[in-house]
């Protein structure tokens, strides 16, 4: 009894506290894959996947599967491109990119593509980098999140990272504090490329 006397206070207290927090959830839900292409020991580019939850894959099929076979077709992809993301544009594609600790502002997608993998929609982006970056001479992170917090992303349980083309390199993967946002309530997943 002493016990949930105090978790009811610890509640009414977080309500007075910050009443956005308690009512405000994330609407859709996104598992996210990086993958960091390397070229000659350099990144050159990374790629995000998105995979969306069930309500959210039943709304994007609804709205551009013409034909109802529960794929999107290279028209039916463009479609979804059109429709997605210019809305995406105005909250950076989720995504902030790091070099040496400088946040390198928006930068907008190449080589858009929504497919259905496994019942799920799914998105992969692909961002050049302004230059070939060489991760034993520059720390190059990643972040994908939404700071509305309308849309909850995060690593996928399996295979989150790949590193293509540079085996010695290694993603770390961390809870990334300093740009905590909500409030401070949530802390995004940050990614970074070591290497030997």
């Amino acid at each position: 009894m002493r016990w949930r006397s105090v978790s009811l206070l610890a509640s009414v207290v977080l309500l007075l506290i910050r009443p956005d927090a308690a009512l405000a959830h994330p609407h859709v839900f996104i598992d996210n894959r990086l993958a960091f292409s390397f070229v000659d020991g350099k990144v050159t580019s990374l790629q995000t996947e998105w995979r969306f939850d069930d309500i959210f894959t039943e709304d994007l099929l609804g709205q551009f599967d013409a034909d109802g076979d529960k794929q999107f077709s290279a028209a039916e992809s463009e479609q979804v491109k059109e429709g997605t993301l210019p809305n995406l544009a105005a909250f950076r594609y989720f995504t902030y990119i790091y070099l040496d600790g400088k946040d390198l502002g928006k930068m907008a997608p190449s080589g858009f593509v929504a497919d259905v993998v496994d019942g799920a929609v799914r998105f992969r982006l692909t961002y050049q980098l302004p230059h070939p970056v060489d991760p034993r001479q520059e720390k190059l992170a990643v972040s994908i999140y939404d700071q509305e917090y309308y849309v909850e992303v995060l690593l996928a349980e399996k295979a989150p990272v790949a590193i293509d083309g540079d085996a010695a390199c290694q993603a770390h993967v961390a809870d990334d504090p300093a740009h905590a946002y909500f409030g401070g309530f949530v802390v995004p997943q940050i990614v970074t490329i070591g290497c030997p």
